[in-house]
């Protein structure tokens, strides 16, 4: 018992399987679906944040070139009016309290000659004045004779410098010196129309760098005279004026940078956010995308529930009549499946097929309950035993409905023995004037029904006449002559049920018998009865 145990628990029940590969199937596709979108969208996200920082790099870049242009305006000004005064100490005193004064664009002015003397600085400061500049960068500025940026230094007081100078020549083209102004780095507050006001923004983390990747610029003040990895600076060096690559910093951290170079002063500016944020906006994507397609995914579980059903219902009522093939109404229950898809319909005519072979070898033991003892033909029960095997594969069926005329005369004239002889006789030639495939039935006492599957209305009726001029041309022991009359009906087996077939049959008998006997009448089945047995069939 235990291995018989063990292997009714290992089956399965065949909706709850179909269910299981459905949703099985549903799951893998929609779990594959959810990775290759957060895989492209984490990419979309990924370009467009990387295109942001890039746009972000290259409008700071175009804004420090603006910034620089209209210095070198500015400056170009002053050493016009400049160049005739290099004499005059107020002069040029005045002039350069008025440049710093437009636009807090530097935080010192000054006017040096080509020795490298100071003849006017602003702010004024003791002991300035006449000082004599003797760095490499007084000697790059004279030598460079144009718009010069220096390199970042820094200063005596520790402040990281830019100078920014334009040279002074007379009228003859002679240069005599320049002016210029010094941008702090690390002072903000002497540069927030600079970089404070364009550079400070909390959504990007951006950096000024000169070009041998010394922060020249960072909101954190902290920052600004460091240097960057060395790796960030090939990157950007093999990729141009401008660009994009990730950058790890010490602690392992991802970054999407952003590059643009700005060619006047030979600087970089960086920009970069956080890898995370990209995550972060790809998680708020993915949670919108999870929240809009759960009515969807339930409505499809749904559905699939519903067509599991479905498909496994006839299924399930075919294994349960198969189950129950010695019950005497199993046939009609076969019948009763809706057989909507091919594997059922060829399944249930199988199981159709061999419970009516059941039911026929059933029979043939008891013969005696399937037969017309007198006759040997089948009785009511032999028929509705085996007219389920002659609809079966036949697309047309035809009924022949017979009764003698006025027997009751002949059992009280001769005798009940000769109307048992008579009937037997009927009987024999009726069976001997039928094919094998035919079924020839007693259903009373003097009435017969044959069923003729695979004969049209048209055949029959002449089956019929033969049936009724060779009856009346026999002679019969005793009485000599008898006559029939006969109801002629067809059906489609598929389409019309059997009983609205005999119901027609009858019919039309009774017609021949009102209309004067020995008589062949051929009735058409009545739609609405047709539809009628149907629909109580199926009920």
């Amino acid at each position: 018992m235990k291995p018989f145990q063990k292997h009714f628990i290992l089956q399965v029940n065949l909706r709850r399987l179909i269910l299981f590969i459905a949703l099985s199937g549903m799951s893998v596709i929609f779990v594959n679906s959810y990775f290759a979108f957060y895989d492209t969208q984490k990419k979309l996200l990924t370009d467009q944040f990387f295109k942001i920082n890039l746009n972000y790099s290259l409008k700071l870049a175009n804004t420090v070139e603006t910034f620089f242009s209209s210095s070198q305006s500015q400056l170009s000004f002053s050493a016009q009016l400049l160049a005739d005064n290099m004499k005059n100490a107020d002069t040029l005193q005045k002039e350069l309290e008025r440049i710093r004064q437009i636009g807090h664009r530097f935080n010192s002015v000054s006017v040096i000659d080509k020795q490298g003397y100071i003849r006017a600085f602003s702010p004024l400061q003791p002991g300035v004045i006449d000082a004599r500049l003797t760095s490499p960068s007084h000697a790059a500025t004279v030598q460079a004779n144009t718009f010069f940026i220096s390199q970042p230094y820094v200063s005596l007081i520790g402040n990281l410098i830019v100078y920014i100078s334009v040279p002074i020549h007379n009228a003859e083209g002679e240069q005599l010196g320049y002016v210029g102004g010094s941008i702090y780095l690390n002072n903000r507050n002497a540069t927030n129309e600079f970089m404070n006001s364009q550079f400070d923004d909390d959504n990007y983390d951006t950096y000024v760098l000169n070009k041998d990747g010394t922060i020249i610029y960072h909101h954190d003040k902290s920052r600004i005279g460091q240097k960057i990895d060395d790796n960030s600076l090939k990157q950007m060096a093999l990729l141009g004026n401008e660009g994009n690559f990730r950058l790890t910093d010490s602690q392992g951290a991802t970054f999407l940078a952003g590059f643009a170079k700005v060619k006047r002063a030979d600087w970089i500016i960086l920009t970069l956010q956080t890898e995370q944020i990209v995550t972060q906006a790809l998680n708020n994507v993915m949670i919108d995308v999870t929240k809009k397609s759960a009515p969807v995914l339930l409505i499809t579980l749904f559905m699939i529930t519903l067509l599991t059903i479905y498909i496994a219902k006839p299924l399930r009522m075919l294994g349960l009549a198969a189950s129950r093939m010695d019950d005497p109404d199993v046939i009609s229950k076969i019948r009763a499946v809706s057989s909507w898809y091919f594997e059922v319909e060829h399944l249930k005519r199988v199981i159709l097929w061999g419970t009516i072979l059941l039911h026929k070898r059933i029979g043939k033991l008891s013969s005696q309950a399937h037969t017309d003892p007198l006759t040997g033909l089948l009785n009511r029960r032999g028929l509705h035993e085996n007219i389920e095997m002659s609809l079966l594969n036949n697309s047309v069926v035809s009924v022949i409905v017979i009764d003698i005329d006025h027997f009751k005369n002949v059992n009280d004239t001769y005798g009940h023995d000769v109307g048992d002889e008579v009937i037997k006789m009927l009987g024999r030639h009726l069976k001997t004037n039928s094919c094998k495939t035919d079924l020839v039935c007693r259903t009373g006492g003097e009435e017969f029904l044959m069923l003729l599957p695979g004969i049209d209305i048209h055949l029959a009726v002449v089956i019929a006449e033969r049936l009724r001029k060779n009856v009346a041309e026999m002679s019969f022991p005793i009485c000599q002559h008898i006559t029939i009359s006969i109801g002629v009906t067809s059906f489609l087996p598929k389409e019309v049920p059997i009983d609205a077939a005999l119901k027609t049959a009858d019919n039309a008998l009774y017609r021949a018998k009102k209309a004067g006997r020995n008589k062949v009448i051929v009735q058409d089945i009545p739609e609405d009865l047709a539809m009628m047995l149907h629909k109580q069939q199926n009920d």
